[in-house]
């Protein structure tokens, strides 16, 4: 049986940070590594928060056993919380878990944060701490409180006040002079208020200007394009011109039968659309369509796989995963439980 893997929130809650817990391991608990890929585009996630076409491992010098002593536990930092959350709520995650070296114990399984997880961003008041790019993952540590102490208050000097020197007043003006600065005044005035009734005037009545051949006195914004309902929601028109997110939810939410869906997503691969098509597989197959599931597992199985762009090579632990993912809701189903068998870990 594969492992299943769980990013949950801690107790307290801490944003930025999560305790990663690992289900039906079978090895040691001491120098394991692990490296996680996503199924949009099969980059792995690097130790700088980035995503790469080159696997990359997080060193793990020890994990603590469980409450329930069945699983394996350790807390997790931005690094690896920032960067899934990032993805979206859309996205898989593939994660491979050895003891350090690669020539021990290996396990694959599936990746889950929990939908309350939040990234480091929410929390205003820590501090962004650079790290080396080392794959040792790190337990994060909330740094010390510092108390910095009041300075005393420094009496300021007194200062004797000092009289200030008498200021001759000035000489008063003649009366000639007093009234031709009157009539200076008055005529600036006047010829103040001419010139804004004229520029008023021009301003009312000019013609706006006409930006030729059309006639359209602005150039207005294009219209942001919206996402469709009702039959346009799932074309390859909206596919090509929508976001990917946004495509898949008006998609999802116009809910089209499983033969419908396969179509679409028959399209998205033909148009090198890959995104959307493993979005669309992954909701629905996640949400409960077996059909769905039995499709995605397909892509993944050597004896079903058909080359792509999108799925350009097979996968035996992933087509495991989803049929394992058949087999819960399912647990009879011939096909799914005699491919499991035969292509588990």
């Amino acid at each position: 049986m594969s492992i299943f893997v769980e990013l949950v929130t801690l107790q307290p809650h801490i944003a930025g940070q999560g305790c990663l817990i690992v289900k039906n391991w079978t090895g040691g608990h001491e120098r394991l590594e692990f490296s996680i890929q996503r199924n949009q585009d099969g980059y792995f996630l690097q130790g700088d928060q980035h995503w790469s076409n080159s696997q990359y491992w997080f060193k793990v010098a020890h994990f603590s056993a469980a409450a329930n002593g069945d699983e394996l536990e350790t807390v997790v930092g931005p690094q690896l919380v920032d960067p899934l959350l990032d993805v979206g709520g859309m996205a898989t995650f593939r994660i491979v878990l050895r003891e350090q070296g690669g020539e021990g114990h290996t396990e694959v399984g599936m990746l889950s944060p929990a939908p309350n997880l939040q990234s480091s961003v929410a929390a205003s008041d820590e501090k962004q701490v650079a790290h080396e790019d080392t794959g040792q993952l790190k337990t994060p540590v909330s740094p010390p409180a510092v108390v910095t102490p009041e300075p005393e208050p420094v009496p300021e000097p007194v200062v004797e006040p000092v009289a200030p020197e008498p200021v001759p007043a000035p000489p008063p003006a003649p009366a000639a002079a007093k009234k031709k600065g009157w009539l200076i005044a008055l005529i600036i005035a006047v010829l103040v208020l001419a010139a804004i009734a004229v520029g008023a005037w021009f301003w009312l009545n000019k013609t706006p200007a006409v930006d030729a051949p059309t006639g359209d006195k602005t150039q207005m914004p294009e219209p942001k394009p919206e996402p469709p309902s009702g039959d346009q929601a799932c074309t390859l028109d909206s596919m090509t011109t929508l976001p990917e997110l946004a495509f898949v939810q008006a998609c999802i939410k116009q809910a089209p039968g499983s033969a419908e869906l396969l179509e679409i997503i028959n399209v998205a691969k033909a148009n090198n659309h890959c995104g959307v098509a493993q979005r669309l597989y992954a909701n629905r197959a996640q949400a409960g369509d077996l059909q769905i599931a039995a499709a995605y597992a397909h892509e993944y199985d050597p004896k079903f796989h058909q080359a792509s762009t999108c799925f350009a090579e097979p996968d035996k632990a992933t087509a495991a995963y989803w049929y394992e993912t058949i087999l819960s809701q399912e647990p009879e189903n011939a096909e799914a439980k005699a491919r499991f068998e035969e292509l588990k870990p």
